[in-house]
């Protein structure tokens, strides 16, 4: 047996140089195509009442030169120490300037964690906001990570950008990885329909000519997920009911809104948006809704006058926001013996709430999050899915796609309500309207207000 392994050592040895070669230069293939880039962390710095990120650069090299569908980033992962991780916003920037939310405030009061935690489009976990801490295993972000394979070159110098939004506590992180590969997306069924291909859009009736008008509604899954009362003896959010929302579209095109950069303070036209008014307040400007039609073969668009936008500084935003975009509302329904109810009392109002319009995901018909009156939305049965793309909030043109949904999570600012004190314990209604003013257009104005049952304890 020895005899035969000397006398064939020459012909092994020649078989495990060709191996090992064949091995080598599959690995170069392979790591043209997949390649993982890891960067070490450090502090995060707690909140001192002003805007600070502290920003993790990674260096990424020798991939190929421009992202895709076929080809872009996949997935990121990090181990973040933090007790309190629902004082943070995390957000990862691409060297061509593009940003998605990957987490942003999750964790609700007091989850503490994010350990070895991954962010892919389609990760196994679920949705990072309907997640508990400590946060383990791979979770869909709270943005598209699709925005960032635009075609851009993704060599150069990656950021992971934490924003601490609450003090109190400190963090650190201690690595994160990115890793690029093949097919970085699941695919989709997206509708070929784009602002360039109107021949590919349709019309709900059939014909070929029609507006394509958006069609706004709140998705339920979340809010009943996310909405908790504080007592009046809260160091933080005294008296308040703080809750989720998440608004879909799932009409025929686009919630697009467009400025005009004229920039008022009252009725005096001003600069830019960086002008501080009298008031103290932010400039507004004036926006109108794009209205896309088909035409034939042919998108083409119309504005109207819609409502106002803003530069918003508090901690967490430094984004622009459209105004009145939500109203939350707490309702004691009367009924008579019939179960029949013969009146509403207005318990409590908030005041409405700005957002920056923007596709933090997108709908998909295998899974239960985009749901109304038990229909799935998705990209099945949209006509024109994935119509738009709006990435950030921007002061000239921000919206959500068709299918995308814009979410604002219970830890947010601006998403409560105030009970009364001495506010009996009971059973009442919580409401949330989109667009609360009715100044945008829309397939249908029926579904803009979402009604559940909630318990509330005697507020003293």
């Amino acid at each position: 047996m020895n005899q035969f392994i000397l006398r064939g050592a020459p012909r092994i040895e020649n078989f495990l140089a060709k191996f090992s070669l064949i091995i080598l230069l599959s690995g170069v293939i392979l790591g043209a195509k997949a390649q993982s880039f890891y960067a070490s962390g450090g502090a995060i710095h707690d909140f001192k009442g002003v805007f600070k990120i502290d920003s993790f650069p990674i260096k990424v090299t020798g991939l190929d030169s421009k992202s895709g569908t076929d080809f872009g980033i996949s997935k990121i992962c990090f181990t973040i120490v933090h007790p309190r991780v629902s004082d943070l916003k995390i957000e990862l920037l691409s060297p061509d300037g593009t940003s998605i939310w990957l987490t942003n405030r999750n964790g609700k009061d007091f989850g503490s964690n994010y350990t070895n935690t991954c962010f892919r489009s389609n990760g196994f976990s679920g949705y990072v906001h309907q997640a508990g801490a400590p946060f383990t295993g791979e979770y869909i972000p709270d943005g598209r990570l699709s925005f960032l394979n635009n075609g851009q070159n993704p060599n150069g110098i990656w950021y992971l950008m934490v924003q601490d939004l609450r003090s109190g506590e400190r963090g650190t992180i201690n690595f994160v990885t990115l890793d690029f590969d093949k097919k970085p997306t699941p695919d989709l069924d997206v509708s070929r329909c784009s602002m360039e291909n109107g021949i590919a859009c349709k019309c709900a009736d059939g014909t070929s000519e029609c507006e394509l008008l958006p069609d706004l509604v709140i998705l339920q899954r979340l809010t009943t997920d996310q909405v908790k009362e504080y007592p009046w003896n809260d160091p933080y959010y005294p008296g308040q009911l703080r809750l989720a929302a998440s608004i879909a579209n799932i009409g025929d095109g686009p919630m697009e809104a467009f400025g005009n950069n004229k920039w008022y303070c009252n009725t005096q036209e001003v600069k830019d948006s960086t002008v501080i008014c009298k008031d103290k307040s932010h400039p507004r400007q004036q926006i109108n809704q794009r209205i896309y039609k088909k035409n034939g073969d042919k998108l083409t668009s119309s504005d109207r006058i819609a409502g106002t936008n803003y530069y918003d500084d508090k901690p967490g935003h430094n984004h622009y926001h459209v105004d009145d975009w939500v109203e939350f509302r707490v309702v004691k329904e009367i009924k008579n013996k019939a179960g029949k109810v013969t009146k509403r009392q207005l318990v409590s109002k908030g005041s409405k709430v700005s957002y920056c319009l923007f596709d933090s995901g997108i709908c998909n018909n295998n899974d239960s999050l985009c749901v109304l009156n038990g229909q799935t939305y998705g990209d099945k049965n949209l006509l024109n899915y994935g119509l738009g793309n709006y990435v950030d909030c921007k002061s000239l043109k921000q919206g959500i796609s068709v299918g995308g949904y814009d979410t604002y999570g219970m830890m947010y600012e601006g998403q409560s309500v105030t009970l009364p004190k001495g506010l009996k314990s009971g059973s009442y209604v919580l409401e949330i309207e989109v667009d609360p003013t009715g100044i945008y257009k829309e397939k249908s104005k029926s579904n803009n207000t979402f009604k559940m049952p909630i318990l509330i304890s005697k507020q003293e």
